[in-house]
């Protein structure tokens, strides 16, 4: 029997009985999601949303118990790709739970105590599982700026707030 579907996302594996498909919770990276919203990446609705999944998950609490510190993302330009300028993110991480992530300038980004650049389509792979965030800074596809073995420490967390990225739904501004 075949998923049913609600706005292109696949619902739970069928529709419980007597419930149509438009009733079901969708789905997205294998998890539930409240409801099927569509954001802009790296707005700042995208990053209430990213925010919030972060709380929500019970394995990024525990893989980042004892982390203390700000995380800056900055997302280099790609005119070409519908991404005009850079574009930052502030993650105010503070063991297991994520106070803020907000979407700032590069420069505010790069005042995190932790820092990690890339181009928009490196980030894209990252967000669409495509490439480890950890493995793309030591192949030099990302570039970090901090203390490198902390990160490695942190894998697992660093990890499960890449498949919480997963679950807040995205256009993709290079993407028809």
């Amino acid at each position: 029997m075949q998923r049913p579907w609600r706005n292109g996302v696949p619902c739970r594996q069928t529709c419980a009985p007597g419930r149509r498909p438009e009733q079901e919770r969708p789905m997205a990276g294998g998890a539930e999601v409240a409801e099927a919203v569509v954001y802009e990446p790296y707005s700042p609705e995208w990053a209430q949303a990213y925010k919030d999944e972060i709380n929500r998950s019970p394995i990024y609490k525990q893989a980042a118990a004892g982390w203390e510190g700000s995380v800056g993302l900055v997302v280099l330009a790609e005119p070409d790709k519908n991404v005009p300028e850079d574009r930052g993110i502030f993650m105010d991480l503070w063991h297991g739970e994520a106070r803020d992530v907000k979407v700032v300038s590069r420069a505010e980004a790069e005042k995190a105590d932790y820092v990690i650049t890339g181009s928009y389509s490196r980030w894209k792979k990252v967000a669409k599982k495509e490439l480890d965030a950890t493995k793309g800074i030591m192949l030099g596809q990302l570039k970090l700026r901090g203390n490198f073995p902390t990160i490695v420490r942190y894998t697992k967390a660093s990890q499960e707030l890449t498949e919480c990225t997963t679950r807040v739904l995205v256009k993709w501004p290079d993407e028809s």
